[in-house]
């Protein structure tokens, strides 16, 4: 009796490890680095939780938030080889405190654990990915943004052909230059950081093995679509345009 119990006992265990494993499969890989399930469906609760989203997780966010995850693994790949940067627990808190000012309900700590059970998500969850998105923004400033020079030219240009032509359209009070160049300036400096950081990662796809084992979330729109610095879902890389320089 107690040989069969240990014989039942040793195939319901391994079955419940299959079990669990196959819940926690590789969707796709990044040259050597393995991506979830798992780490899709987090990435996906978590974009719905920063934009405040109440529908339910479809087949097309996970798709998004398995691009997303490609793309993010290939900077970690970069940053691996230059070196991580340090993130203080002061830096993470205020990461976290600005992202909950930009969710509805989740300004009391009442509403932000409401919100984060709603998503199926924890505060580690969220620290964790917010600690990944310091990191590579703070390597894009070292890598690209300390690159960008903007020249008193490149500023006359856009004020004269595309800040004066908006603000007249909008019949909005003409600034003069002097008043709004700074803005201005930043404009150009973000298009340009984006600029080179979608040729960047156009060229770690091109230079990298990347390949997907799960026919329900296929890879192939990567490989069609021109990438952008949103696909690393990153909230603060936000060119705004003459508009918006205005009121600044």
């Amino acid at each position: 009796m107690r040989v069969l119990f240990s014989i039942l006992f040793s195939v319901v265990f391994a079955a419940s490890v299959y079990a669990s494993e196959t819940l926690d499969r590789i969707v796709a890989t990044v040259d050597r680095h393995a991506i979830t399930r798992s780490q899709v469906e987090q990435e996906a609760k978590f974009t719905h939780l920063i934009n405040a989203v109440k529908r339910p997780i479809t087949r097309e966010d996970e798709v998004a938030a398995l691009s997303r995850l490609v793309d993010r693994s290939l900077v970690s790949n970069q940053i691996a080889v230059f070196g991580a940067i340090p993130i203080s627990r002061e830096d993470l808190d205020t990461r976290i405190s600005e992202i909950r000012k930009q969710i509805p309900g989740a300004e009391t700590n009442l509403g932000w654990v409401r919100l984060l059970g709603e998503n199926g998500l924890t505060q580690e969850d969220v620290s964790k990915r917010l600690a990944q998105e310091i990191e590579t923004l703070r390597f894009i400033d070292l890598r690209f943004r300390s690159e960008v020079r903007v020249g008193p030219r490149a500023i006359q240009t856009y004020y004269d052909t595309k800040f004066v032509p908006e603000m007249k359209s909008k019949n909005l009070a003409l600034p003069p230059l002097d008043q709004v160049q700074d803005q201005i300036e930043a404009i150009l400096r973000e298009e340009r950081v984006n600029s080179l950081i979608s040729d960047w990662l156009k060229s770690l796809r091109n230079q990298s093995r990347i390949q997907g084992f799960d026919p329900s979330l296929p890879l192939t729109g990567i490989d069609k679509k021109t990438p952008d610095v949103s696909d690393l879902h990153f909230l603060p890389l936000h060119v705004s345009g003459p508009a918006e320089a205005a009121k600044q």
